[in-house]
């Protein structure tokens, strides 16, 4: 059943992570980690909503939000943040010396991780600020990723730019692999920003650890996704109640 017009994944992460070891050798296909942000711009944004339709699987990144696909019968047993998958992922990328192709971040991020990952083969293509509106930066990314054939394809270019380009890669059909739309989760990989301790993120009070660690940057979008996300869950509960 879908739940924000998500039709979320119903595994756990184990089983994701044995999914994507099964699709890294086929057609391309993406991950994309339902937040609160995310489901605030599917509200008014057809272009992402397309493009998470399209993904090969939908999961639950919040703790935030495991309540209240819990409540609305989602079938979702557990949120998989995609920091957390990321690490789960490299590991596999480690032991089975997988290509990795990086989209976004920084030369002094990717340094870090070749040398926590020796085995894995990294390609990294930054493109540069406000690319997505530049149709010839967009083709210069789309074509660094279909001609450099990797396993795995780590998108750290924000949402939903990131969403959009693993949506034009899909349907070009050119390229292999498994797309991870993960964000800033290469920077916490590496250590280059602190990730909330467990007890925090136990607790689903990472987003707090967040705004303290980065306030300037995330205080005022999360204070407008809380605000906007009460009357859309509002709404899907009025319309559990209605369902026949």
């Amino acid at each position: 059943m879908k739940v924000f017009g998500i039709d979320f994944y119903k595994g756990d992460q184990t089983h994701l992570i044995r999914a994507i070891k099964g699709d890294v050798n086929k057609p391309f296909g993406y991950v994309v980690t339902a937040n609160v942000n995310h489901v605030v711009l599917l509200e008014n944004d057809s272009v992402f909503r397309n493009a998470y339709d399209a993904a090969a699987y939908r999961v639950c990144d919040s703790r935030v939000l495991m309540p209240v696909l819990r409540k609305f019968d989602a079938g979702v047993p557990e949120a998989i943040p995609g920091s957390t998958l990321t690490v789960s992922v490299m590991d596999e990328a480690q032991r089975e010396g997988w290509t990795v192709t990086v989209v976004g971040s920084t030369t002094d991020v990717l340094q870090v991780l070749a040398q926590r990952y020796p085995a894995v083969t990294f390609l990294h293509y930054n493109p540069p600020m406000g690319f997505i509106d530049n149709p010839a930066e967009v083709e210069a990314t789309l074509q660094f990723v279909e001609q450099h054939r990797a396993q795995l394809v780590i998108m750290s270019v924000g949402s939903p730019r990131q969403e959009l380009l693993c949506k034009m890669i899909a349907d070009r059909g050119l390229a292999h692999g498994v797309g991870l739309c993960t964000g800033a989760a290469l920077n916490f990989l590496s250590g280059k920003v602190q990730r909330a301790p467990m007890w925090v993120q136990k607790l689903s009070l990472e987003w707090l650890h967040r705004i303290l660690s980065e306030p300037r940057r995330l205080a005022g979008r999360y204070w407008h996704d809380g605000r906007r996300i009460v009357p859309i869950i509002a709404r899907q509960y009025s319309q559990q109640r209605h369902k026949p």
